[in-house]
């Protein structure tokens, strides 16, 4: 696929924690590809025809097709469109038996690279090495960056012996994300627009805290250089600093691309799935978004407070508001 190492930053941590605007705001400097939640190119990308960041499905947008032209020659060989259905069929069972809960711990533990014999992992890893070198390649960036957040497919590329790998935690409080969770938002899909899925403060922190622990797993196999973390709070307390920060940990250089000190110019993308603010393009302004704290339930706060507690402390959220 290319004959240099691939450089590959992944960015982890619970959903609605600002992952997509970073994402998003790093694929504007010269040297970065944005590629977005790359697990869901199969499924949703290919099948579905959800459109990339720039509006159009992956086998007519400009960046993607390149990728899968590319992706053909090994893993998508057939012209037949029956042949290339069973070949992505095959790919997202294997992506779902590494997603499955009871392989979570698995999947963490290949970060080590030592786990040669798991079948789904002998498929998914090579493919997604190789995804990520016709990313560099088509674009003609020497980063790729990947925010599906979940640490167990981090720990996919964490394993690859042929990528430099960098890992960024980013998380947020999680009665704000909880908060953020019951919000309805208005999803593109192949024919039209659909709706966001919604979730229960109770599932909600659930996933939060699961995400934690299983980057705080994951960073067991990770060097201590190739692993940043980073509150959303602080990151839009002082975008363009944190943005810099970021930069200098993956080893890029040039500032963000901010027109002001909390205000971003973003253009089209060419991401795969993730929030719809991806489609967000113009000037952006940097803000936190802190309606929780005046509009969620008392109820809900104090469960979510409660059932998070060892994770806010570690994290240096306050306990009382």
């Amino acid at each position: 696929m290319t004959d240099t190492r691939v450089k590959v930053l992944s960015i982890v941590g619970p959903a609605r924690s600002g992952t997509t605007i970073m994402g998003n705001i790093l694929g504007e400097v010269g040297g970065i590809a944005n590629a977005g939640e790359i697990r869901w190119l199969w499924r949703r990308g290919l099948v579905e025809r959800m459109p990339c960041g720039c509006g159009l499905p992956p086998v007519e947008c400009p960046r993607w097709s390149g990728v899968l032209d590319t992706l053909r020659r090994t893993w998508l060989p057939a012209a037949d469109d029956d042949a290339v259905t069973a070949a992505v069929g095959a790919i997202s069972r294997a992506q779902d038996e590494l997603l499955a809960p009871r392989n979570r711990l698995r999947a963490l533990s290949a970060a080590s690279g030592r786990d040669t014999a798991w079948a789904a992992l002998r498929c998914l890893r090579p493919l997604t090495v190789d995804l990520c070198a016709s990313l560099s390649d088509v674009s003609g960036e020497s980063l790729v960056v990947e925010t599906s957040k979940l640490p167990h497919l981090a720990a996919i590329l964490a394993g690859a012996r042929d990528v430099d790998h960098y890992v960024l935690h980013l998380v947020r409080d999680p009665r704000a994300t909880a908060f953020s969770w019951q919000r309805r938002k208005a999803l593109p899909v192949a024919d039209g627009l659909a709706t966001m899925a919604t979730m229960a403060p109770v599932a909600s922190v659930r996933n939060w805290f699961r995400s934690g622990v299983e980057a705080e797993l994951l960073h067991r196999h990770v060097p201590r250089d190739r692993w940043l973390f980073l509150r959303y709070e602080d990151f839009v307390a002082r975008p363009a600093a944190a943005v810099d920060r970021v930069l200098a940990f993956v080893g890029v250089p040039g500032p963000g691309p901010f027109v002001g000190p909390d205000t971003v110019h973003l253009g089209t993308n060419h991401t795969m799935a993730g929030n719809p603010n991806r489609f967000r393009t113009g000037s952006v302004r940097i803000v936190e978004d802190d309606e929780w704290k005046s509009r969620m339930a008392r109820r809900d706060r104090t469960v979510i407070t409660a059932a998070a507690l060892p994770m806010l402390v570690r994290y240096g959220y306050p306990v009382r508001l």
